[in-house]
């Protein structure tokens, strides 16, 4: 018996061990990044990049495993990006305190637009969570005189004044809450989750507790999309109204679903894509929006699943493929 527990045991660590090792290999080759790349402005927009992956993961947490339908992501982002500027602003706090309680702060609009949102399933929970991400963007605008209204705040710290330091805490970032949702998906919790995105119906009789399940995935959501929010912020030395508007909601709906919703890898590799894309195309300024959302069109016609599954289903069959005629 004892054998048999400890090949068990040591199965299950070299099963985890072979799981985490595409996810080690990318954190390494983008660890390495800046040893090689010196140019700033390559640098400056994979930091773009990291926090961006952040905003996508949080929102695949809720849409896609959790089937909650949500156009108004931006409540999260904006809200964790004024908290942090306002308090860097007006009190002069460090970055190291504002974003902490950017993302407590999200994680509380979650907390307030999830209970409501439970009578609420499809378009309708859509428009809601669009209206309150509105009802933000339309308070800024009521007290501007501390919001600064359209123009927002300047002059917010910045998290360092290295470029190359600045990269390694977006890497942080990305690495840690992305390594957080991921921890979250794969356990017991998230099979709830998938139970509750494929028939709530059917895992309420089963006896999940699917209110608790949604409450708390829209906390989780709004806290890491409030702490990237935050983290935006004191990386642009600005926040604005553009944090709040339905723009940005929707361009993080795009990048996920050409990326792969339900996967949390997905909604990050379509992210890096479409941001590098958008920036490869300034050299034809007057057709680049058209030729950008051209593709992204081309993207969700052709790639249904996503870039990402579809890239993974064609290695598999190759690999299935050669296997089947080597073994002929």
């Amino acid at each position: 018996m004892k054998m048999r527990s400890k090949e068990s045991w040591r199965s299950r660590c070299l099963s985890i061990l072979g799981r985490m090792v595409p996810y080690l290999i990318v954190i390494g080759a983008l660890s390495i990044v800046p040893v090689f790349v010196k140019s700033y402005y390559i640098i400056d927009l994979l930091i773009l990049c990291n926090i961006y992956a952040v905003f996508l993961a949080s929102w695949d947490l809720l849409t896609g495993y959790t089937g909650q339908i949500s156009f108004g992501h931006s409540l999260f982002i904006g809200g964790g990006a004024y908290t942090a500027g306002l308090l860097n602003f007006y009190l002069h706090l460090s970055p190291l305190i504002t974003i902490p309680i950017a993302g407590l702060v999200a994680a509380g609009f979650g907390l307030g637009l999830g209970i409501p949102a439970l009578r609420l399933r499809g378009p309708y929970l859509a428009l809601a969570t669009f209206a309150a991400s509105g009802i933000l963007s339309v308070l800024t605008s009521v007290f501007w005189k501390y919001t600064g209204g359209e123009d927002g705040l300047y002059g917010i710290s910045s998290l360092t004044d290295n470029i190359v330091a600045k990269y390694y805490l977006s890497l942080a970032l990305l690495v840690i809450c992305c390594g957080a949702l991921l921890l979250i998906v794969k356990s017991r919790y998230g099979i709830g989750l998938l139970s509750i995105r494929e028939d709530e119906i059917a895992s309420m009789a089963s006896g999940i507790n699917t209110s608790k399940y949604k409450i708390v995935i829209f906390t989780v959501s709004g806290l890491f999309a409030g702490v990237a929010g935050a983290f935006y912020c004191h990386n642009q030395l600005h926040v604005g109204t553009e944090e709040l508007s339905l723009s940005l909601s929707i361009l993080v709906v795009l990048m996920s679903v050409a990326g792969g919703i339900g996967t949390i890898i997905g909604p990050i590799f379509g992210g890096y894509l479409l941001i590098f894309l958008n920036e490869w195309l300034r050299f034809v300024e007057d057709f680049r929006m058209l030729i950008y959302t051209g593709a992204v069109v081309m993207i969700l016609l052709f790639l249904p699943r996503g870039i990402l599954p579809t890239f993974i289903l064609m290695v598999r069959y190759l690999i299935g493929t050669r296997i089947s005629r080597s073994g002929d």
